[in-house]
């Protein structure tokens, strides 16, 4: 009799037991080949092995202990399983800045704290940032370059009613409202996609955003892409590709990044989605268009287009510098934007934008604007050097059958006129190949051997009076003339 009463705590003891093996047993059968995978960055806990002073010193435990625990068995079902009692029984997302708001939509902490204008930065500091975008613009403009500032959208400022009561706060003035009244003032050509978006939230009758993504949605994505290539082309008179929207279909099986937050919550019931739009399109077929070479400065939002392969079919060699930090694509050579020479990779561009969304505006480009100003000094300061080599450069070019045939296919590009660039091919001739520290060493090496022979600087002083020039531009032309003939390459 007493066998039987306990045979259900023998059959609990037994579940237990079996509970807490199926860990182990899982480890030693590895059919982790069976287990989905848990969504999100971390960083990989090495093993290791035990020595004598490895145990002695307590790295061992230490190392072992954090392997373990990233890799028992079944811990991706343990961790889903957790978070799925915090989501249903707290409202709590364990996914670092995202909390779960009325009607369980997504948000990010720093987007709401941006659209209560918590993280305000201050007019007088806006002001010094954007008279610099100004002075970028301008002068970018007149090189034939058109930067196009863009501000993308915020999912706090377009859904702000399910934002949670916990989180609301007073409203102030945002970075974005002081930033986009700036733009009106000091005459910034700017595209305010975040105010568009919210024009068009009780028209459009496509969701511009997810509700459990972070980013704009795909298709939002795809119509601002449009609206970007419809600027672009009004501020250069280029003529890009056009592609065409043949149907627009709502999906409940959302494309990534629609549902980043919500696979990033890695739960084993995820929060309910509603269906997204999504399009089928084409491009055009267009003799006349071109595709201009571009470069991207900005922060996760351009994601959804670049996957979307909307850069690379309206322009040529396209990049795109992630928080103006890492270089995309990842087949670049050169990863890193601090190791590029600034002034040089603006030159190659006939199209730069600058995109940052409501959290980011106060610090749109994350740098790239004092760099670019400072590279532009530099190449508007003009040395008699650079006068003369210039000068040289463009007789050269003149005289040059194939390279006046290239120069007359950019200068139509780049709506310039083929005297502009000429010029703009001189100066970048001279920067590239003649500035640098090496070459420049080389250089004043001949002009000092000019002057120190007295044979050649009668050479000098005859050919000066042939070629109506000053002595010292006939040493600047010697000098040149010997590094191209006799010391370059070596």
């Amino acid at each position: 009799m007493n066998t039987v009463k306990q045979s259900p705590y023998l059959f609990i003891l037994v579940g237990i037991l079996i509970f807490l093996f199926v860990p182990i047993i899982q480890n030693q059968i590895h059919f982790k080949k069976y287990i989905k995978p848990l969504k999100g960055a971390y960083i990989e806990a090495p093993d290791t092995v035990i020595t004598m002073n490895t145990w002695l010193n307590g790295s061992y435990q230490e190392i072992k202990d954090k392997h373990l625990t990233q890799n028992f068995g079944l811990r991706n079902y343990y961790v889903r399983l957790n978070n799925q009692l915090d989501y249903k029984l707290f409202k709590i997302a364990n996914v670092d800045k995202v909390i779960i708001g009325k009607g369980d939509f997504l948000y990010e902490t720093n987007y709401i704290e941006s659209y209560y204008g918590n993280n305000y930065i201050g007019t007088t500091e806006l002001i010094n940032r954007f008279k610099k975008i100004k002075e970028l613009q301008d002068k970018l403009a007149s090189n034939g370059i058109d930067l196009e500032i863009v501000f993308t959208p915020s999912k706090a400022s377009f859904y702000p009613e399910f934002i949670p009561d916990t989180w609301i706060s007073q409203k102030k003035v945002s970075n974005y409202e002081c930033a986009a009244a700036l733009c009106k003032k000091l005459s910034i050509n700017c595209i305010d996609f975040s105010k568009w978006f919210r024009d068009q939230k009780n028209i459009s009758p496509y969701d511009l955003y997810p509700k459990t993504g972070i980013h704009w949605s795909n298709y939002g994505a795809l119509i601002a892409t449009d609206s970007l290539k419809r600027h672009i082309e009004h501020m250069t008179h280029f003529n890009l590709r056009d592609f065409v929207i043949k149907n627009i279909a709502f999906s409940d099986s959302l494309i990534s990044p629609d549902d980043d937050m919500g696979e990033a919550m890695n739960l084993l019931s995820p929060v309910k989605k509603l269906p997204m739009p999504y399009a089928n399109y084409y491009w055009k077929e267009d003799q006349s268009a071109i595709k201009p070479r571009a470069l991207f400065i900005g922060d996760s939002y351009f994601w959804n287009i670049y996957y979307q392969g909307l850069t690379n079919n309206l322009f040529t060699d396209c990049k795109f510098w992630y928080y103006n930090q890492t270089v995309y694509p990842e087949s670049e050579p050169i990863r890193d934007v601090n190791q590029l020479n600034i002034s040089e990779e603006i030159k190659k561009q006939q199209v730069i934008v600058l995109m940052a969304t409501e959290t980011n505006i106060h610090d749109i480009g994350w740098g790239f604007v004092d760099k670019a100003l400072a590279g532009l000094e530099t190449k508007n300061t003009n040395s008699p050097r650079q006068n003369i080599y210039v000068k040289n450069i463009k007789e050269r070019i003149f005289l040059t059958p194939e390279w006046m045939k290239e120069i007359k296919k950019k200068a139509k590009i780049r709506n310039v006129s083929v005297d502009e660039m000429i010029t703009l091919d001189a100066i970048y001739i001279y920067e590239t190949e003649y500035c640098k520290p090496e070459v420049v060493a080389a250089i004043e090496n001949t002009i000092s051997r000019i002057k120190n022979t007295k044979e050649w600087m009668d050479q000098i002083k005859t050919k000066a009076k042939a070629n109506n020039v000053t002595e010292a531009e006939m040493i600047e032309l010697d000098a040149k003339y010997i590094y191209d003939t006799e010391l370059k390459g070596k």
